[in-house]
């Protein structure tokens, strides 16, 4: 027989919103304090006169960092208070962006952006955990949904901002403007997150929750016996593809873009800002086909894969083509990686919250696609120097290829455990 305890949730909808956009700014800082170093590489090679591999390294070296982190972050948030968390991963990261605009060699900001890895793995995780926690539970999947907006969003500030301050000064500039903002939005996090958590304290609403099971609390059960009996096995295999194909393919393509097709530094990172205003369709295309059409994450998620790996044979195909053709058809592919993101990074840690396991889970999944971000980064720098673009684009198509199918082998063991639970 279930047993049922009541917990705290936010009732006010306006301090619901509150709590909704102090996380999306959070997390909507992250990307102009990560991807401004993506957004400067071609810039960085092009003026420090780094190879593609040595440059590559330093991101390598975030997204270890990051997904590392995030599996240490993730059992934290479950154990902490996340909201110190999330504080200390922003302001941190501020931090880490002032040094990197001083360091010089590749070695000093490798160093510098491994660091700001670990700390920006200190809010995703709590993220999601305080939305499990605080949010009531029909308007949890919403918010996990909609806070997926930050990404695409945060990706085009962060490429178009840089573009601006590279094209005005200078590569190192970005970096203390990202420093700037990171610090400013984690002094409105420290003042908002009080404010909400005074409210919840006051006039928080009981809602019953489920933690006990066939004579088991749920909250014993072990994370690792969650993610084989769940199938989350598979789910981060299929990350680990993904992240090749949405940070690793993102973080290169200002550098093909210039190198395929001669184009300036500068231009090559503002045509790049497009991709982003594709992504952010991805978030809400994913909802939509998984509530109308799959009615499963992992479904939902093999479909984007095969969708994925067809715009990169087109690319492959299409090789010498119009640039703008080119660049639609990138938007295309991480567009579809973006609605994968938001499905298995965002909707399913959601479901181990009776098992007090939501933070955990979100760890280890965002990890998995930060280890193939990892691997990417660096990877296709060299790749691209040993045997080209053309290959390197086939590459990707395989690897979009096989995350269809290691989603599609976890889609029977999260259907059962949907059903019928540990």
């Amino acid at each position: 027989m279930d047993t049922m305890i009541q917990q705290k949730k936010i009732g006010s909808e306006k301090m619901q919103s509150m709590l909704f956009w102090l996380c999306w700014a959070a997390y909507f800082s992250t990307y102009l304090g990560r991807l401004n170093y993506s957004a400067c590489l071609t810039e960085i090679i092009r003026a420090e006169g780094f190879e593609k591999g040595a440059a590559g390294f330093i991101g390598t070296a975030f997204f270890f960092s990051y997904g590392v982190g995030q599996l240490f972050s993730g059992i934290l948030g479950d154990k902490k208070k996340p909201y110190q968390m999330i504080f200390a991963g922003v302001l941190g990261s501020g931090i880490c962006n002032g040094i990197m605009g001083l360091s010089g060699t590749v070695w000093q900001m490798a160093v510098v952006w491994c660091v700001n890895g670990l700390f920006q793995s200190l809010i995703w995780s709590p993220i999601i955990k305080l939305f499990s926690d605080w949010i009531p539970t029909g308007s949890q999947k919403k918010f996990c949904v909609n806070i997926n907006s930050s990404v695409p969003i945060g990706t085009f500030a962060a490429y178009g901002l840089t573009a601006l301050i590279v094209w005005k000064f200078h590569w190192r500039t970005v970096f203390f403007f990202s420093s700037l903002c990171l610090a400013a939005i984690s002094l409105i996090w420290f003042i908002g997150s009080r404010k909400i958590r005074r409210d919840l304290e006051e006039n928080g609403i009981l809602e019953d929750q489920v933690l006990v099971s066939q004579n088991k609390k749920q909250a014993d059960v072990s994370m690792w016996e969650l993610v084989l009996v769940s199938g989350m096995i598979f789910f981060c295999f299929g990350l680990m593809f993904q992240g090749v194909l949405k940070d690793g393919v993102t973080t290169w393509i200002p550098t093909y873009i210039r190198e395929e097709y001669h184009m300036e530094s500068v231009i090559s990172i503002i045509s790049t800002t497009v991709i982003p205003i594709f992504n952010l369709s991805g978030v809400y295309l994913a909802a939509i086909a998984n509530r109308k059409i799959f009615k499963s994450e992992t479904a939902t998620s093999a479909s984007f894969f095969v969708l994925c790996a067809g715009a990169l044979i087109l690319l492959r195909l299409y090789n010498g083509g119009s640039v703008v053709a080119v660049l639609v058809l990138f938007g295309l592919a991480t567009t579809a990686m973006m609605a994968v993101n938001t499905m298995l990074v965002s909707m399913v840690p959601i479901y181990f919250a009776p098992y007090g396991k939501s933070s955990t889970a979100s760890g280890i999944l965002n990890s998995s696609a930060y280890a193939g971000g990892a691997i990417s980064a660096y990877g296709i720098g060299v790749l691209s120097e040993r045997v080209g673009w053309d290959a390197t684009i086939f590459i990707w198509f395989i690897i979009a290829l096989l995350g269809a199918v290691a989603c599609t082998a976890g889609k029977a063991r999260w259907k059962r455990f949907l059903q019928n639970g540990i």
